[in-house]
Formats: C-alpha cells, sequence, structure tokens
C-alpha cells in the first residue's frame, strides 16, 4: 500500500508532452552470457518496454545518427546496430576481431568511427553503414610490459580521436602502471598525434592520475574533455580530470578521489552547479553508490543513493527534465530508479523493471525541456473501478488513430489498445499484451505522445 501511495503521489505531477525520440535505453546483463535491452520514458510514470533486443552479457551503448551501436564485449567481439524507428531491429551486427574484446566507440562522420579494443595494440576504424573495417592504428607504443596498452573510453572533439589508455598490470592485481594517457588520433591520416613536438618520440597526453576507467564525456560548450580516473582500486589517487583537445594540455582537477572519499568509476556531470559520480569502496565492505559533488569546488555534497553491496553499474542524467537515472543491480529489487538531479530526491517509488540487472543506460533525445502542469486529463474511463472491461474515451486533444498504453504502478508496460481511425474509444479487456488477465491494483493508462495520466482501478 505504501508503495502505491507514493507512486500515486509522483503521478499527481503532469508532464509536457513527450517527442517519441525521449527515452532512455538500458542495456542490462545477466554477467555471464546474455543481455538484452529495454526503454524507460523520460516522464512518469517512466514506462518500461522490456526486452526490445538481445545483446551479449556486459555490452555497452552509444547513439548516431538515431540508430543504437551496442558494443558487445570479451566472447561477442561485435557491434550491433539497433534501430529504435523499427522496433529496436538489429539492422546490422559486425565483427571487430575475433578475442579483441571492443570498449567502445566514436564516431567522425556517419560513415567513419573507431573502435577501441582492450585485448589488442590497434584502435581499428570501421564503417558502421557496412560493418567494413577499413584501417587500424597502433598503440603498441603505449603499452605496459605486457605488450597491451588496455584501451578503454574514447570521445571525438576538437576534430581528433582521443582513446583512454589504462596500461594495467596483469600480473599484479590488475593494478594501473604509470603513467595512463590520452592517445590523439588524427582521423585525416590515421597516425598518433604528437602532443609534445618538444620531447623525442611521439607524445601522448599523459593523464595526471591513472586507470581512466568510467565513460569520457565532452563539454558542449567548450570541447573539453572529463576523463575519471580510478586509479589504484581501495587508494584515493584518482580524479576527474579536464583536458583541453586544442592545446593538448591538462586544466587540472574538477575533484578528486579524496575529496569524495572513493574510487571514481563514473561520472553524470548534470548542472552547471552539482554533478554526480558512481563511487566504490571497499572498507569496512565492498560498495558502489551514487554521491552529489559540488562543481565549482568539487566538495562532496553527500549521497544520493547508497542501497549497500556492490550495485550500482551506471548513472545518466536527462538534462531537459533534470533527472538522474540510475541502474542499480541490487539482487532483492534490480532496475532502474530515477532521481531529481538538483536536490537528489528519489522520484520513482521503487526500481523500474527493465528485466536482466541494468549495465548501461544511455540519454536519447532532448525535446522535453522541463515538467510542467499539463492541464487535466486527455481520457476518462467507465467504470472505474472495474472487475471486468473498462472502455477509455479520448477527448478532443487526441489525434484520431493514436495507441493508449497502460502501466502499471512500477512503470512497467502492460498493454497498447489502438483505436479505430474515426473512434473515439477504445475497449480495454484487463489483459496484459501476453493475453494474461492483470492482477487486482492500481495502472495507468496514457495516450501516446501525451503525458497526462488516467488511473484505473482493476479489482478481482
Amino acid at each position: 500500500m505504501t508503495r502505491i501511495v507514493l507512486t500515486l503521489a509522483l503521478l499527481a505531477l503532469a508532464c509536457r508532452p513527450a517527442a517519441s525520440s525521449d527515452t532512455v535505453v538500458a542495456v542490462t546483463s545477466d554477467y555471464s552470457v546474455s543481455g538484452s535491452v529495454s526503454t524507460v520514458g523520460v516522464i512518469p510514470p517512466w514506462g518500461v518496454d522490456q526486452g526490445v533486443a538481445s545483446v551479449h552479457s556486459d555490452a555497452v551503448a552509444r547513439e548516431r545518427g538515431g540508430l543504437i551501436y551496442v558494443v558487445n564485449k570479451l566472447y561477442a567481439d561485435n557491434i550491433q546496430v539497433l534501430d529504435p524507428a523499427s522496433g529496436f531491429s538489429t539492422v546490422r551486427q559486425f565483427s571487430v576481431g575475433p578475442g579483441t574484446n571492443p570498449q567502445d566507440i566514436a564516431f567522425v562522420s556517419d560513415t567513419r568511427a573507431y573502435v577501441s579494443r582492450y585485448e589488442s595494440t590497434h584502435v581499428v576504424e570501421v564503417d558502421p553503414t557496412t560493418g567494413t573495417v577499413t584501417d587500424s592504428v597502433d598503440l603498441s607504443a603505449l603499452a605496459d610490459a605486457d605488450g597491451l596498452p588496455e584501451m578503454s573510453g574514447m570521445a571525438v572533439s576538437n576534430g581528433y580521436v582521443l582513446v583512454a589508455v589504462q596500461r594495467i598490470d596483469r600480473d599484479v592485481y590488475w593494478t594501473p602502471v604509470p603513467p595512463s594517457y590520452l592517445a590523439v588520433i588524427d582521423p585525416d591520416t590515421n597516425t598518433l598525434v604528437d602532443t609534445d613536438p618538444a620531447e623525442p618520440g611521439v607524445q601522448s597526453i599523459e593523464l595526471s592520475a591513472t586507470n581512466p576507467y568510467g565513460e569520457l564525456h565532452v563539454d558542449p560548450a567548450t570541447g573539453h574533455l572529463i576523463v575519471p580516473l580510478s586509479g589504484h582500486w581501495g587508494v584515493l589517487d584518482g580524479g576527474v580530470e579536464v583536458i583541453d583537445p586544442s592545446t593538448f594540455s591538462s586544466l587540472g582537477f574538477l575533484t578528486t578521489e579524496a575529496q569524495l572519499q572513493g574510487d571514481i568509476n563514473d561520472i553524470a556531470l548534470g548542472t552547471a552547479e552539482r554533478a554526480h559520480a558512481m563511487i566504490s569502496v571497499t572498507s569496512p565492505a565492498w560498495e558502489s553508490f551514487v554521491v552529489a559533488w559540488n562543481r565549482a569546488s568539487g566538495a562532496l555534497i553527500g549521497d544520493v543513493y547508497r542501497p549497500g553491496g556492490w550495485n550500482i553499474a551506471d548513472v545518466e542524467v536527462h538534462d531537459g527534465t533534470g533527472q538522474l537515472f540510475v541502474s542499480d543491480r541490487s539482487y532483492t529489487d534490480p532496475g532502474v530508479r530515477v532521481f531529481d538531479a538538483a536536490t537528489g530526491a528519489e522520484q520513482t517509488a521503487g526500481a523500474l523493471f527493465v528485466g536482466l540487472p541494468p549495465h548501461d543506460l544511455v540519454v536519447l533525445g532532448s525535446d522535453v525541456t522541463g515538467v510542467a502542469d499539463a492541464g487535466g486529463a486527455s481520457l476518462r474511463v467507465w467504470p472505474n473501478p472495474s472487475a471486468g472491461p473498462v472502455r477509455l474515451e479520448v477527448d478532443a486533444t487526441v489525434r484520431a488513430g493514436t495507441p493508449i498504453d497502460i502501466y502499471d504502478v512500477a512503470g512497467r508496460h502492460v498493454a497498447r489498445l489502438s483505436i479505430e481511425r474515426g473512434a473515439t474509444g477504445v475497449r480495454w479487456d484487463g489483459r496484459d499484451a501476453a493475453g494474461r488477465r492483470v492482477s487486482s491494483g492500481v495502472y495507468f493508462a496514457r495516450a501516446a505522445g501525451t503525458a497526462s495520466l488516467t488511473k484505473v482501478v482493476v479489482v478481482r
């Protein structure tokens, strides 16, 4: 009952109409052999469509040109391209080399992309429209003693492709070997750029700390690269470093692990005043959790979500609505949770269930620019409550032929109803998309493309 009451309180806030492109893609994983893709809406009740595509375990995803590029890592070693416009169908899938363990993909154009590979000395260039590997760039000069540079995240800024180079000693507990680098690739020549001509040889950008472990971010206002550095695990020696790719120089740390009191695994920059980080600690217990920090000073503001255990996998901000999306792998209640990025207050009454535990999140779209009063419901329901079928009538603000979606109190998508053109409503028989009778409880109906919600109470 408490969960229903809390959810209803949250749903009392109506939102602006959402464009269909605004959604959060959750890549889930069984952390063994398989995973899937689900989608989460950006407005309450954050409707979930589960299992819209199958992917490999531990995959990450990136967006380009309206398509989702899933980086399927070790033992899959391929890029899988999904089209949201066609129900997230796989439009192509191509290998980047058996056993190479791809980590990230970065685009310089719609027909040119680069893929970093953890078990290789070479970054490969691919044509993402065909899957053809067209060239490669040798990073072996940046390797540590094991012969591999351990390349990870990537970004494109100032016309260059930047590749994080971790340099990990696999024989000594996978510890980073100083220094770590950002390799700079000139895509016009597919060669490494010498970032310090005064020194002999071809130099890369030497980072101030080690182990660039998290996703790289480009500040859209300045083009500066934001690099999360984890350093040595269990030691407060990392930070969030700012790199100017136009001068190949460091502008210092935004914050440090000493300030945040944990290893920095990932960041979400959010507002100009407040940012978030996923950090981890190994003592007194192994935990990963989300904290907020002041962007001006780097000072820790406090915990946002700390469920206990090694359970947080990713954090992302939807800028328009100011919401922080968190992937929670808690054993008892895994899913995606939503917080107010400005205050840290949780907006969801519990985890939005996305199937397998969420591993990576990608925010799509920027058309929804805030949360505001939508001015009344666009649906009428009769009878309500009901022990049987209900009739859902639309008002004049809903375009003819618009489908109606049904969600449960956890934001899970239950059914989609189609209104025939010329009709003013549709009958819901109280069954889900698989034809099963739904259980007693509170459900919500929404005409697609609108934000207003109508409560439907089912009694059995």
